[in-house]
């Protein structure tokens, strides 16, 4: 992952890199396009139609070999890179909602399921390890590389930590509740929705309820803070800076200081945040529910640009592409590429590929690697591989 920053959809959580096999450069600020495709379908003894799987977790991108993919049927599946081939296939006990982790370092994947089983693949397929924290889990985990640690959010206000290495259970502790907890609120046990985020340092960011926390590697609590509103949105560690963003439903994102989480600033965007951010280089980019994308400059506090009609769809993340532009998947069901420094539009995916009882529209963020790949699916079942062209590539005569 990058130490300057670090974010829900961080690449280098969902991308792995094999030796020699970055790929050739690619056009990341042209549209690209669909090379690839696959239904992910279930068929019951008792039905003679096959069923949709829904494709709810962004996958992992392995360059240079393919992608590992985890369907709402709890099957985690490695494909090759232009989906036409299944290497493998292993089914969790439970529908897999979170977005696949990569540990970069020991070439693995891990899946979590909704049921709180958490399972380690190598690329061969082979359960390296699996743990259940016996909490339903749909945040995507975050990794403490240097300490070795996988933080998981789970629903019911609880945080877990396991071992990479093996899945040893190392801390297992208690959130802070919504406010509504104590009155009977419906959705109360939903929270924390958000994903944790690592710092530098080595401790780690959770947003749950109305509040913000920094957790050490053994899960002791080092600071919080109070926002006085609902947090959906992940959180966003600014190393560099030195300090934490958290995102409340208010529309304002708290600047608070890594250290000691004491208040530094905010920005007001006008709009509820449930959409998690990315940062790239000094730009900090937040959708609102109405619609609208806007930069932020971290040093100075102030929104650089905006992009009204671009703003990623509820409760999925903006990520970052190659090059350092972002991009995402817009309430149209399209993804989209906006250039960092001042949120141009640069391009928009299209999935109408004249097919059957297809729903063209997108559901989760989009995860590109180097060679050019990106990838992104759908709550109707359908798994796309889109290609950036190639630098260089010479026009057809």
């Amino acid at each position: 992952m990058s130490r300057t920053s670090a974010f829900r959809h961080d690449p280098g959580k969902s991308v792995l890199t094999l030796p020699g096999k970055a790929g050739r450069p690619s056009r990341w600020s042209s549209e690209p396009a669909v090379c690839g495709h696959r239904r992910l379908t279930h068929v019951r003894e008792d039905h003679d139609r096959p069923i949709p799987v829904p494709v709810c977790a962004t996958p992992a991108v392995v360059v240079g070999a393919g992608v590992v993919v985890a369907g709402y049927d709890g099957y985690v599946s490695f494909h090759s890179r232009f989906l036409d081939k299944v290497y493998w296939s292993r089914r969790l006990d439970s529908p897999v909602y979170a977005s696949l982790v990569v540990d970069a370092d020991r070439r693995r994947v891990v899946a979590a399921a909704t049921s709180g089983l958490v399972v380690c693949f190598d690329l061969r397929g082979r359960r390296v390890w699996s743990t259940n924290v016996e909490v339903p889990v749909y945040a995507t985990p975050t990794l403490l590389p240097e300490e070795d640690v996988l933080v998981i959010a789970a629903f019911g206000g609880r945080c877990v930590g396991l071992d990479l290495d093996s899945g040893a259970l190392l801390f297992n502790r208690s959130l802070r509740e919504p406010w509504h907890a104590g009155h009977g609120g419906s959705a109360a046990g939903r929270d924390p929705y958000a994903s944790p985020a690592a710092t530098a340092e080595g401790s780690v960011i959770v947003c749950c309820a109305e509040h913000v926390l920094c957790l050490a590697p053994d899960g002791t609590e080092l600071w919080s803070q109070d926002l006085g509103h609902s947090v959906r949105a992940s959180p966003v560690v600014l190393n560099s800076q030195e300090q934490v963003v958290a995102f409340s439903v208010d529309g304002r994102c708290h600047f608070l200081a890594g250290g000691d989480g004491r208040w530094r600033g905010e920005v007001e965007l006008g709009g509820k945040i449930i959409a998690s951010p990315a940062v790239s280089g000094d730009v900090l980019a937040v959708g609102t529910q109405n619609d609208v994308a806007f930069g932020i400059d971290v040093r100075t506090r102030e929104i650089v640009w905006r992009s009204p009609g671009y703003a990623p769809r509820e409760y999925t993340s903006f990520t970052v592409l190659p090059d350092g532009n972002f991009a995402a998947t817009s309430a149209r069901g399209n993804a989209v590429g906006l250039s960092r420094s001042d949120g141009r539009f640069l391009w928009e995916t299209s999935q109408v590929l004249g097919l059957a009882d297809h729903d063209p529209a997108m559901d989760i963020t989009p995860v590109a690697g180097s060679d050019g790949s990106m990838y992104c699916g759908s709550y109707s079942g359908m798994l796309y591989h889109f290609l950036f062209r190639p630098e260089g590539e010479v026009e057809n005569a």
